[in-house]
């Protein structure tokens, strides 16, 4: 029952009953396990299991966190903690997640100070067990790492059967802060990326293969392309005669990953055919209406002269740059766009021509869409600035709503487009 406190939030609990009783720290429950081997399938309990975007990493490092205080101590707050509780919805939730990482990194520290104790014997054979090496590097739970090895910098020699040592698990299971672990220390880094196992696949091998499991949501395009990058990262690791290497069946890293991940580029050519076609719709749109503006411009024209009304006005300019802008680019998006739906596309890969086009037509729809918001709101805040004086500044407001979900979404589809390129050279 102590022990099962771990899968809960009470990691704060479980500390304070090992500062009472050491003793707890080694004990094991009745299936054998002990606290490491609990910890080690928890990675989302510790900092490296867990990934925060800008906004989020800023209020998670200016959190305060006093793992001595309960959290509801009213003095554990402070003045900036309770405002942004206030007015920041998940303060609370990122302050908890904080508090349940740092209390499992502290409880580590704990449980390998109280393993170091022991003598070897006892160690080796009832306490570091290789499931919990195997754990803790396939899910990338650093901390635990770290701190074994500042205990215990024998263990970095691990080698669990049928698995590999650290780093050839790391690879295969794609953990990068794992692989940078491992970096901080040069010599024994190198000696183990050139270990080859029993079917003479290399650790550039063991990159080219499909992570068996990888639970990500992305797209088989991305996920060809984090594929490909792992791969180069690992042969700059490797020497360089690895390259050539052949194992067993006769293939080098890079035959291996073409045959491994040929369904998934393949289903990467449809997701590039399928957003062509909606980018080409969005950006026909774009033009057409873009065009339609140009001649019945804001406020109409004089009827003697049949020039704008608005032309000696200065949001008048910014309409009509941006109007032109979004245009221009638009029509530009759909040249880019035209080739590629008619082009074949090679089964063997993705072609970097059909890549390139791809990426251009979408940079150019994203300078389409801001520009066409530019302009409306422009043309808006022109006609209605006499009644409310303040319009530019609510109209800008809301104009950025439009541009930030445009960028959201376009941005994952330039990210995939820039990282399919990599892959050119391998298919």
């Amino acid at each position: 029952m102590f022990i099962s406190f771990l899968n809960f939030p009470c990691i704060d609990i479980t500390m304070h009953l090992l500062q009472r009783y050491p003793g707890l720290a080694t004990i094991s429950d009745s299936n054998g396990s002990i606290i490491l081997n609990v910890l080690s399938k928890l990675p989302s309990h510790f900092p490296s299991g867990n990934t925060y975007v800008p906004p989020t990493i800023f209020f998670y490092k200016h959190a305060p966190v006093e793992l001595e205080l309960l959290p509801n101590d009213p003095h554990s707050g402070k003045i900036i903690s309770n405002l942004l509780q206030h007015f920041f919805a998940h303060w609370k939730s990122i302050r908890d997640a904080k508090l349940t990482h740092l209390s499992a990194v502290r409880l580590t520290e704990f449980v390998f100070s109280q393993a170091s104790a022991m003598n070897d014997y006892q160690f080796y054979e009832s306490f570091v067990s290789a499931d919990i090496i195997f754990n803790a590097t396939s899910s990338g739970i650093v901390e635990i790492l770290s701190i074994c090895f500042q205990f215990f910098p024998e263990l970095v020699w691990t080698h669990i059967p049928n698995e590999g040592y650290l780093i050839q698990i790391a690879i295969k299971n794609r953990q990068e802060k794992v692989i940078r672990l491992l970096s901080e220390m040069p010599i024994i880094c190198k000696l183990l990326v050139l270990a080859i196992d029993e079917s003479n696949n290399t650790t550039s091998h063991l990159a080219a293969r499909v992570c068996s499991n990888n639970k990500s949501t992305l797209g088989a395009a991305l996920q060809v392309e984090r594929d490909s990058q792992w791969l180069q990262e690992v042969e700059k690791l490797n020497h360089p005669f690895h390259k050539v290497v052949k194992n067993k069946n006769g293939k080098t890293a890079r035959e291996v990953f073409i045959e491994e991940h040929k369904p998934m580029v393949e289903e990467g050519n449809n997701w590039i055919r399928d957003r062509s076609n909606g980018c080409m719709l969005v950006a026909t749109l774009i033009a057409t209406i873009t065009f339609a503006a140009a001649i019945t411009v804001p406020g109409g024209n004089n009827q003697e002269k049949g020039i704008p009304i608005f032309l000696l006005h200065k949001k008048f300019t910014v309409f009509i740059v941006s109007d032109a802008i979004a245009f221009y680019c638009s029509m530009a998006s759909l040249m880019n766009l035209l080739p590629e739906t008619k082009g074949p596309i090679n089964e063997e890969g993705i072609q970097t021509e059909l890549v390139i086009r791809l990426k251009l037509g979408l940079y150019y729809l994203l300078i389409a869409l801001v520009a066409t918001t530019i302009a409306f709101a422009a043309a808006l805040s022109m006609l209605l600035e006499k009644r409310f004086k303040f319009s530019i500044v609510y109209i800008s407001s809301l104009a950025c709503l439009p541009l930030h979900y445009a960028t959201s979404v376009l941005y994952p589809n330039l990210r995939r487009i820039k990282l399919l390129q990599s892959i050119a050279a391998f298919v």
